[in-house]
């Protein structure tokens, strides 16, 4: 028997049990059987009441006994009794324990001794999950002691886990030799003499290393292993225990991995997947490995009658992996175009993977081909993965590695290649919903999250209390300013009663943008304010971020191509706001550059290919045409020139973001006021000149219209109920009044 309590501590009628600490407040019993226990024997108190919390293990003995392990908790101020079998022709013995007992701490040499493997793989599972978790065990100096006392006895030499490399501050690559049997690896821990955790990344099981065995890498945090430490792994059947070694200096992961001589595609994904699922500092050194490391890139070259093809898009987001590329196959070998996970195994397509016919350059000649392009949703990473690989699967059972060029890691870069990736012609709705979407829209929040308000530059003393604020989004395109300002300055009413917010969405013309306006400030005495945001995001954050700056309760967006040709328009719009009708939104006539009109009101209708579109009421008519001159409800107006009262705009949430560069986010922004009951007028007494198009046309991302296709498609999943609905009914031109209006200061209008 073991010897671990003095018998003053522990009396019984019958066979006593070894009793020790697990630490201060826990106890172990410990009993020897002579035989095999089939069954766990009953711990329940002297009137039949079950023992809570407690835990029971049987460990197999190398004799064929069995040796019995129960954990209570230790007696506070009384002693506490308890019937117990041990297993012996199911005789129960009353057991009672002394709370001022003096007990010792286990002892983990005794504990083991004579332990068949299989225990011992049951006793290290029960140590470090179960018991820890329900005795609260994990902070227990003494508890944290024995563990790492008990693992430096089972194994009396351990082989090595080696540190490979630093992949942050907190987080280290570590590599170990395991038994093929470790195929069926359970949990990874690892042990110190300050404490043990459970790796939060499943380990990778890559080639081969010395003797025979896999070579499993893993990831692990630095704290608690610079004194040393054991790496203990457990599987179905069993156990393996490394002492770890090389923490103290390890080199970057860059260096290691270049260092290495060799590319294990597998491993540098799971490295980049395991960063990317660790929080804000690893996302980004997964994102910096990628780029100082990547893959060569991959393509498959026939010649003759053999299959060729490449894939030159791919991406993999929150949302699952895109790739697109061509493929020749003269002769009808290739079966499919398989996707690679981290682990090298492949994944088909299925529905989601289209083709269409193309031409790609051989030499120096133009060639038929097909394009292609897929998504699969299963594979996913929080972070960009720059080089997911596939596989052209052949009729014959070969399959040929293709691996993409290293792919940008910047959104918007991002996202113009997806732009680009189906020529206009071949796109449909189908590829958009199913491939193209939900990679675009991952990107879309991507870009959103980094396009912030970077800094505000106010020229002159800003107006104390404005009554409309005009909001002018900026990109590219500074060519109009002079002339739209000069015509400001021409407008008292604008000028007295009207602030001027210019959000420039292009800020690496910061600083000419702000020379250009300071000039203007100086020559027309007209204060401004000058929102520089961090990036590129385009119309609808532009326009929202100018709203979160505006001071008035009504908002005036004005594109920077729209110029006054007389004053008063601001005053115009002003004095139809609000009122019985409940008018939150209204526009006015917009003409183009000859004086014929561009835009009257807008409505919603499908095309002759059944693809909702916004038009533009009577444009390319004379100014003077008799319908055009019409004041009414519409069922939208241009964000061109819009004004909208603040409180509906906040109420809707202002511009919705997720459109790509500039289509549609008006006549969303129109639906959006319109389903929360409020009336939009078309005011044909106020009159601008737009030149339509001369600012979003700069834009590198306005890919030959495929951006306006995925809006077109986005609006349209998003409304087509109530775009069906207005083009069947039309809009009401005699609203009743069913909520209340916008508050309006219909005063400082009139």
């Amino acid at each position: 028997m073991l010897e671990f309590a003095s018998s003053d501590a522990v009396r019984t009628t019958g066979e006593a049990p070894d009793v020790c600490l697990l630490n201060p407040d826990t106890l172990l019993l410990i009993w020897d059987t002579p035989t095999r226990l089939w069954e766990v024997p009953k711990l329940e108190t002297t009137d039949h009441k079950a023992i809570s919390p407690q835990a029971t293990l049987r460990l197999p003995l190398n004799g064929g006994g069995t040796r019995l392990l129960r954990v209570i908790r230790r007696p506070k101020d009384e002693p506490v009794s308890f019937l117990a079998e041990s297993g012996t022709l199911g005789r129960k013995d009353e057991v009672t324990i002394e709370p001022d007992g003096d007990f010792d701490f286990v002892n983990a040499q005794s504990l083991i001794d004579d332990v068949t493997p299989a225990g011992r793989l049951s006793l290290v599972a029960a140590l470090f999950g179960m018991w820890a978790s329900m005795f609260r065990l994990r902070l227990s100096k003494s508890y944290n002691s024995f563990l790492n006392h008990l693992v430096a006895e089972i194994v009396e030499r351990p082989q090595r886990a080696n540190a490979l490399a630093k992949l942050t501050d907190d987080k280290m690559l570590l590599a170990a030799g395991l038994p093929e049997a470790f195929s069926d690896l359970e949990a990874v821990y690892i042990v110190s003499p300050t404490g043990f955790r459970r790796l939060a990344q499943t380990p990778h099981v890559s080639d081969r290393g010395q003797n025979g065995q896999n070579l499993v890498y893993m990831i692990a945090d630095r704290a608690g292993t610079e004194d040393g430490a054991f790496v203990v792994a457990t599987g179905v059947r069993t156990l393996a225990i490394r002492k770890l070694s090389g923490t103290a200096k390890m080199p970057s992961l860059a260096r290691w991995w270049q260092a290495r001589g060799k590319s294990d595609a597998d491993l540098r994904e799971y490295i980049i997947g395991a960063l990317a699922r660790s929080g804000p500092t690893a996302s980004k050194a997964a994102i910096e490995f990628q780029i100082r490391c990547p893959l060569a890139s991959q393509r498959v070259a026939g010649g003759g009658s053999l299959p060729s093809g490449e894939v030159d898009l791919a991406v993999t987001t929150a949302r699952g992996t895109l790739i697109g590329g061509w493929y020749r196959d003269p002769v009808d070998m290739i079966a499919g175009i398989d996707l690679l996970d981290s682990n090298g195994i492949a994944h088909p397509f299925g529905d989601g993977f289209y083709r269409y016919t193309g031409n790609v350059q051989d030499e120096d000649r133009t060639v038929p081909a097909t394009g292609f392009v897929g998504f699969y949703q299963d594979i996913q990473s929080p972070v960009p993965i720059l080089q997911p690989r596939s596989v052209m699967r052949l009729t014959s059972g070969n399959r040929h590695l293709m691996v993409p060029p290293a792919q940008p890691i910047d959104p918007a870069e991002a996202r113009a290649r997806i732009l680009r990736a189906v020529p206009p012609q071949h796109l449909t709705n189908e590829i958009i919903e199913n491939c193209l979407a939900p990679v675009i829209g991952d990107l879309q929040q991507k870009l959103m999250n980094l396009a912030k308000t970077d800094r505000v530059i106010e020229l002159g003393p800003q107006h104390p209390d404005p009554h409309a604020s005009i909001i002018v989004p900026l990109y590219r395109v500074l060519g109009f300013l002079r002339a739209q300002i000069g015509a400001f300055a021409c407008d008292p009413w604008l000028v007295a009663n009207c602030e001027l917010i210019f959000v420039l969405d292009s800020p690496e013309q910061a600083e000419e943008c702000e020379h250009l306006l300071r000039g203007l400030h100086i020559l027309y005495g007209i204060p401004m304010r000058l929102v520089i945001m961090s990036r590129n995001g385009g119309y609808a954050r532009a326009c929202n971020a100018g709203a979160q700056h505006a001071r008035a309760h009504l908002l005036a967006m004005l594109n920077s191509d729209v110029i006054p040709h007389m004053p008063g328009w601001v005053e115009g719009l002003a004095s139809k706001m609000g009122g019985p009708q409940e008018v939150a939104a209204v526009g006015p006539k917009l003409l183009f550059e000859d004086g014929s009109i561009q835009h009257a009101g807008m409505y919603f209708a499908p095309n002759e290919s059944g693809k909702w579109l916004n038009y533009h009421y009577h444009k390319g008519m004379p100014d003077q045409f008799r319908d055009a001159n019409i004041e009414r409800s519409v069922p939208g107006v241009t964000g061109a020139c819009l004004m909208i009262h603040r409180d509906a705009f906040e109420e809707v949430g202002g511009f919705t973001e997720d459109y790509v560069i500039g289509d549609f986010e008006d006549s969303d922004l129109c639906l959006k006021i319109r389903k929360a009951d409020f009336d939009i007028k078309y005011i044909p007494d106020v009159s601008l000149y737009h030149f339509e198009r001369k600012s979003i046309s700069t834009h590198v991302d306005y890919m030959r219209g495929v951006a306006a296709e995925y809006n077109g498609w986005l609006h349209a999943s998003r409304w087509r109920e109530m775009l069906e609905d207005i083009h069947a009914n039309g809009v009401s031109q005699n609203k009743s009044p069913t909520k209340t209006s916008p508050k309006t200061r219909q005063g400082a209008a009139a």
